[in-house]
């Protein structure tokens, strides 16, 4: 953990991949805007490089590197622990942390690594930091994902892909729409605090995600890195939404709701605000960091309907919504 000294009447924001691409740039945004960031990244070298841009970037300082493998959830508990040690409020986390692959992998916690890194992480980081958000008189999250792009492939039977299809796009696919399941049921759960929550697609960036893709073929690799270089977004322009909602006090009132580039507002698809499907994957992602979660509910946040007797509905139900 690295930092500097702390400015109490700040806000202080949470960027998760603070370290490269997208986060780092809605790090250095909201830095900008004059909060204390904190990052949380693998990479101390990396690491301090953007601690020394955020100091850069506006006043105040009082920034900090958390460093952890959000891919394991032992570390991303120990990390949560962390940022509750150099902050009793949090008024934004913003997650960005995430990788693209086509290839199922596991981890040593026997997690398929996709959906530990691009969503259970942060459903455990924010469950363990909602005491710190409904101390902030306006907590807002921000789930950076692809806000309805993707239909619903999430067999919750088999959330970690040990017996049915292993290779393809459906791979991330499904953790992105367990993201958007997600970001519509905790909106729904924490209606009753000052809790903002929000999902943005950020459009084509230029970054490394398809470079960096674990079992991309080529024939999708080199097409995708060709339209990178041709259309893409730079990060820091890309980070202007997630930075608005994370910010702004003009974002209010909008929780529950997606948003795409520039910050325009996207339909929630049918398929992803239906509460069958919500509660069950909230049931199957609580069983699985159970091991990880805090022991109590903050006051304010509901417990949410029991999931359905058949947690999963047929697939052509699910798919076709």
């Amino acid at each position: 953990m690295h930092g500097s000294g702390i400015a109490p009447s700040r806000r202080t924001a949470l960027v998760t991949g603070g370290t490269g691409g997208i986060g780092r740039a809605v790090a250095v945004e909201l830095a900008r805007r004059g909060d204390r960031v904190l990052i949380v990244g693998r990479d101390p070298g990396r690491g301090d490089a953007v601690l020394a841009a955020l100091e850069d970037a506006g006043p105040g300082g009082g920034h900090a590197l958390v460093r952890a493998d959000l891919a394991l959830l032992r570390e991303t508990a120990r990390a949560a622990d962390e940022v509750t040690g150099l902050t009793d409020r949090l008024d934004a986390v913003v997650l960005c942390a995430g990788v693209l692959a086509a290839v199922a992998e596991w981890t040593d916690e026997n997690l398929e690594r996709g959906l530990a890194l691009n969503y259970l992480s942060r459903y455990l980081m924010v469950r363990r930091l909602l005491p710190q958000l409904i101390a902030a008189p306006s907590g807002r999250v921000v789930l950076v994902a692809n806000a309805g792009k993707y239909r619903d492939t999430l067999d919750l039977d088999d959330p970690h892909l040990r017996r049915g299809r292993n290779r393809g796009l459906h791979v991330s696919g499904r953790t992105q729409f367990a993201n958007d399941l997600f970001a519509v049921e905790l909106a729904e759960r924490v209606r009753d605090s000052r809790i903002e929550v929000t999902c943005v697609f950020p459009g084509l960036v230029a970054t490394d995600v398809f470079r960096n893709a674990r079992g991309l073929p080529r024939s999708v690799r080199a097409p995708a890195v060709a339209a990178q270089r041709l259309i893409a977004a730079a990060p820091a322009t890309s980070a202007r939404t997630p930075a608005f909602l994370a910010h702004d006090p003009a974002a209010t009132g909008v929780s529950g709701a997606f948003y795409g580039p520039r910050r325009r507002r996207r339909r929630v698809p049918g398929r992803v605000s239906r509460p069958d499907r919500r509660a069950a994957l909230w049931s199957v992602s609580e069983d699985l960091v159970r091991p990880w979660l805090p022991d109590a509910r903050p006051a304010g946040v509901a417990a949410g309907p029991p999931p359905p007797a058949d947690r999963q509905p047929a697939a052509a139900e699910t798919r076709n919504a």
